[in-house]
This record gives structure tokens, C-alpha cells and sequence, in this order.
């Protein structure tokens, strides 16, 4: 491949694909790598459940990130889905966040002091909290030693597949153009970027973009330039549930149950540190059963109908990187969203191709760079 454009990303997931749509429709020549295929990891088998008031990092360093991503989506959803054509299942929909001890119920009072919070800012969501009555009355079918929840209004959900295809085909719309390819590394004039080495060729630009999720270390040996990022990691079950699809997510210490559009409902997830072994385990089915079992009994009689596992890009400290690579003009780095990257896909896509065309952005990203892992933070997180 011999060919030219003014910025190259590496990969093409949901982060990648945000960052090639706001490039491309400001009017850049944007080319995209992807050496397998479109959304081939996290970004096509994630919930796509977009909760911008929990996790890790929030309350904390990523709230800003995280809410002004959201108000993002919620604005972009129409025109996107005109621009690109596809249908990605954008909703809100309200979510159960329910408890059965003391420890859960302390943790979601704090939820709820922060929701209070965001909500008398934002003006977003509506939080109320329930009694066991309350959520008998709204789901009978939940566990009956759940002694209180909280009830979160109008959080975001999507077809995480569909919506990283709507981003890729209405990037193309305004010129983008997608490789199938494997970079083996960059060209630069001095410390300026001046092109990606390919498998089969070269491919000239002024600027690239690494967004490789579990993959970033990899450019590591290309800039010479620490990027610890490792593989998170994560599970799903696809299950034919008895009854009328659920009107809530339910979730609890990180696990959930969901109704999606066409039927079936999910459960999920699982975080591991197992390098990159992405197959389906029988261990990992039983402990997501258990957990959904706990929240809802009758799920035991849901058959399976699917089992998939996907890697997530994970940092030490479980925020994202979204900076510039030192000693490397030209040449940056969006990667890093763990658990989170559907959320913050567009924030870290506009933020990123802020920085590509303007060298700022407006998008609260100062502590997400790559300066904040030092090597003695790097290795005692299992890196080198």
C-alpha cells in the first residue's frame, strides 16, 4: 500500500472511529488501519449501556470526562444516525441499582448524595430512592431479600456494534477512507511523523493516532515511549429469559441484567487479567448465572444463547490515556477507557481531533496523560 493522507489512525474501534468522524467532518484526510475489523473487540460486544455516574473514577477524575461525553451522545444521537444511516438502538432507559446489605446499602447512598449532585447541575437524570415494596411493585420478579435500590432515570444504551459502524460510515461520508492492515511501525524527519510502515507498504501523513486498545503496547517499539496499557478481560451472556422483557437494567457491584431491543437479555460482566485469551469460559458462565440468580431467581430457567468475551484496553490506575507522545511531533495517543469506552468514546474522539487540528481542546483531559506513569508505577503494576 502506497498512498497518502493527512492523518492516520491505528485501529478501529469505537474511540478510533469517533476520532476518524470529527476529523474527517472538520474537513482532514483521514485514513484508518484496522487489522481485523471494525469493532472487532470491546467496542462490538460491550452492553452498551452508557452510566455516567459510577465507576471507576467517578466520583473523581473522570466525571467531567464522563458527563461530557453523555451530554455528547445524548446531542449527537439523531444527526448521527442520518449521517450514517444505521440504526444503533440509541435509548434512555431507567436502571435499578439494588442492594441487599448494609455495605450495598452504604454504597448507594453515596451514589445517591453524588447523583443528587449531578442531577441539580445537569438537570439529566431523575434519582429516586426505592423501598423493598417500591421494588417489588415495579419488578416482581427480583429477588425478595433485596432490602432497597436506587432508581436512576433516562441513563443512555445503545448497540455498541451498530453505533461504532454509524461512526466508520458517516466518517466515510465525509471522505474518511478504511485499510485493512497491520501497521509495523512509523516514519519520522527528524521528530516530525511523517508517515505508517505497513505489511505491504507505506502510507504518508502529517499526523497519526493510536488507538489500538489492548494492543497500544505495541507501539511501544515503534516511539520508544512507555504505554501501559494491558488487556481487560470481560464476559457476557446473551440469555432467553420466561416472561415480559425487563423495564429496568438491574445491576449490582458491577454486574447487571438487561433487556435488549431485539429480546433477548443480557448479563454480565467479568473483569480478568488473563493476557490476551479472549475464549469463552465455563467459569466465567457460572459466576455471571450466580450473580444474576442473585438479583433475579427465576433467571435460572433463561436458556443460553450466546457466550462472548472481548478485551477492554485497561491503565494501571483505570482512566484513559488521550495526550501526545513524547518526542514524536505529530503522533498521539487514545486508548485506555477499560469498562467505559462506549461512554467516552466521543468525548476522547473530539478531544482527540482537537488536538490533531487546533493543539488543544476545550474537553477536560489534563489527567489523562501519558506523563502521569512513571516506570516505577509501570512495574509495579505488572508492566516493563
Amino acid at each position: 500500500m502506497n498512498s497518502n493522507s493527512d492523518v492516520v489512525i491505528v485501529g478501529a474501534g469505537a474511540v478510533g472511529c469517533a476520532t476518524a468522524y470529527f476529523l474527517a467532518k472538520s474537513g482532514v484526510k483521514t485514513a484508518i488501519i484496522e487489522r481485523e475489523s471494525v469493532a472487532s473487540q470491546a467496542s462490538g460486544f460491550a452492553a452498551g449501556t452508557l452510566v455516567p455516574l459510577s465507576g471507576e473514577g467517578i466520583p473523581g477524575p473522570l466525571e467531567q470526562l464522563a458527563q461530557a461525553s453523555f451530554t455528547m451522545h445524548i446531542a449527537l444521537w439523531d444527526q448521527l444516525k442520518e449521517e450514517s444511516g444505521i440504526d444503533f438502538q440509541a435509548r434512555r432507559e431507567p436502571t435499578l441499582r439494588v442492594a441487599f446489605d448494609d455495605g450495598d446499602v452504604q454504597e448507594l447512598r453515596n451514589l445517591y448524595q453524588y447523583c443528587q449532585q449531578v442531577e441539580k447541575f445537569s438537570g439529566q437524570f431523575t434519582i429516586n430512592w426505592l423501598s423493598a415494596e417500591e421494588i417489588v411493585s415495579i419488578e416482581p420478579r427480583l429477588s425478595p431479600e433485596i432490602t432497597d435500590a436506587l432508581y436512576i432515570a433516562e441513563i443512555g444504551a445503545l448497540d455498541s456494534y451498530q453505533y461504532t459502524l454509524a461512526l466508520l460510515k458517516a466518517a466515510e461520508g465525509y471522505g474518511a477512507v478504511l485499510h485493512n492492515g497491520t501497521v509495523r511501525g512509523l516514519k519520522k524527519a527528524n521528530d516530525l511523523v511523517c508517515g505508517v510502515k505497513l505489511a505491504d507498504g507505506e502510507l504518508a501523513c502529517e499526523k497519526v493516532v493510536i488507538a489500538m486498545g489492548p494492543w497500544t503496547r505495541e507501539a511501544e517499539a515503534w516511539t520508544d515511549i512507555p504505554m501501559p496499557i494491558s488487556p481487560l478481560k470481560g464476559q457476557i451472556l446473551r440469555l432467553e429469559t420466561p416472561g415480559p422483557p425487563l423495564q429496568h437494567v438491574i445491576s449490582l457491584r458491577g454486574n447487571y441484567l438487561a433487556s435488549k431491543p431485539d429480546g433477548l437479555t443480557w448479563a454480565g460482566t467479568t473483569e480478568e487479567q488473563v493476557g490476551f485469551n479472549n475464549e469463552p469460559t465455563q467459569e466465567a458462565r457460572q459466576s455471571i448465572m450466580e450473580a444474576a440468580r442473585k438479583m433475579m431467581p427465576s433467571i435460572a430457567e433463561a436458556k443460553l444463547v450466546l457466550q462472548t468475551a472481548c478485551l477492554r484496553p485497561n491503565t494501571p490506575d483505570g482512566l484513559p490515556i488521550i495526550d501526545r507522545v513524547p518526542g514524536w511531533d505529530g503522533v498521539f495517543v487514545a486508548t485506555g477507557a477499560a469498562r467505559k469506552g462506549i461512554l467516552l468514546s466521543l468525548a476522547m474522539g473530539q478531544a482527540t481531533a482537537d488536538l490533531v487540528t487546533q493543539g488543544h481542546t476545550q474537553i477536560p483531559i489534563s489527567q489523562f496523560d501519558l506523563d502521569r506513569f512513571d516506570k516505577s508505577h509501570i512495574r509495579n503494576h505488572g508492566h516493563t
